[in-house]
């Protein structure tokens, strides 16, 4: 079956439909993707992209519902994405692009933040649970995760700061 294009979004294509683990799938692809096309601009303009990330997931996520006929597809992911880079929002500039390569200090510290944002994500601690028990349709499909999102994010401030200051960064 052909799906449109709000859909293919809303799963990352192929992504979405691995059987095992899509959510957890998306969630790395996104931390894969972050040096590229998130990490290495500024703060505000971090915030525009998740921003206008989870406005278009919106979109995507109510598309995928009326097309897969389900209410929060599994293979829907692109919560996942939007979720992760607000929890790596604290990041300190990484690029693929830098005059360096990822360091493994730098990539320790963007697994800590996949760690911290699936915890959240699959735990549904406090406001993420609240998220996906009171709100519905694509809103509801990328609060959860936003939400996530913010408590990956607040923790990984304060780790960042100190893991410069353990790894002399």
């Amino acid at each position: 079956m052909q799906y449109s294009l709000l859909t293919n979004i809303a799963t990352l294509g192929l992504v979405g439909r691995i059987k095992k683990a899509p959510g957890t799938a998306g969630s790395f692809v996104a931390v894969l993707l972050a040096p590229l096309c998130y990490l290495p601009f500024s703060l505000p303009v971090r915030l525009l992209i998740v921003l206008v990330l989870f406005l278009i997931g919106i979109k995507a996520c109510e598309k995928a519902e009326q097309e897969l006929a389900e209410k929060d597809p599994s293979s829907v992911i692109i919560d996942e994405v939007a979720g992760q880079w607000l929890a790596l929002l604290p990041v300190n500039a990484v690029s693929y692009f830098g005059s360096a390569p990822i360091t493994p200090q730098e990539w320790f510290v963007l697994m800590v933040g996949f760690l911290l944002f699936r915890i959240f994500d699959i735990s549904k601690i406090g406001p993420v649970g609240l998220c996906e028990r009171r709100l519905t349709g694509g809103l509801g499909i990328m609060a959860d995760d936003i939400a996530a999102g913010i408590l990956g994010a607040c923790l990984m401030y304060p780790f960042q700061f100190y893991g410069n200051i353990i790894f002399g960064s």
